[in-house]
């Protein structure tokens, strides 16, 4: 004798296996996606900040030893970082003197971002740190400067502290500390006759 099934009881049972199976493979699926809208925070952030310490090195190659020139440096900084990232989260900025490899420190300025500083009618929200590399020292003669070899080599680090977007970190582990990018650009600075 054979036993046959109610058809509706079988679709029922499918049913309740789709569901079954729908809801472990969301998650899956939900846990990719935020995944990869962190990694695009994440990305766009980095390249923003690469950005503004390419584009302020190349400012402090041009600008040499002008007066104030750490002023307008600062300046392009906050106008550089812009949406999605905040200017708020920018630790520090420092200028230094450099070799051609950015290995050798001989000398920085270094910028919190924190109170405000006010120069030459320019107003930038940062506070001078360590100041050894002053902008009337800098050299950028061919023939060299007393106590330089040649032209210097300069370099600009923006140090920016990211912050999570999404849940994600947090469900991992990793809300605790998240990353601190530390970007730096070098240049040798625009030579003068």
């Amino acid at each position: 004798m054979r036993l046959i099934r109610d058809p509706l009881g079988r679709r029922r049972a499918q049913r309740g296996q789709a569901l079954v199976e729908f809801s472990l493979t969301i998650l899956i699926f939900m846990t990719i996606f935020v995944a990869i809208a962190e990694f695009a925070f994440f990305l766009t952030v980095k390249i923003g900040v690469t950005n503004t310490a390419q584009d302020t090195v190349q400012l402090a190659a041009e600008l040499g030893n002008t007066p104030y020139s750490d002023m307008q440096i600062l300046q392009l900084v906050e106008k550089d970082v812009s949406a999605p990232l905040d200017r708020s989260k920018i630790q520090s900025v420092e200028i230094i003197w450099t070799d051609s490899y950015g290995v050798a420190n001989y000398g920085e300025d270094r910028y919190d971002r924190s109170g405000s500083l006010t120069r030459n009618s320019i107003t930038v929200p940062y506070s001078p740190g360590t100041a050894t590399y002053p902008e009337g020292s800098r050299c950028n003669v061919i023939a060299g400067c007393p106590g330089h070899v040649s032209v210097d080599y300069i370099a600009v680090k923006v140090t920016y502290q990211y912050t999570w977007v999404t849940p994600l970190p947090g469900l991992a582990g990793l809300s605790s500390s998240p990353p601190i990018f530390v970007q730096s650009s070098i240049s040798r600075l625009e030579p003068i006759q």
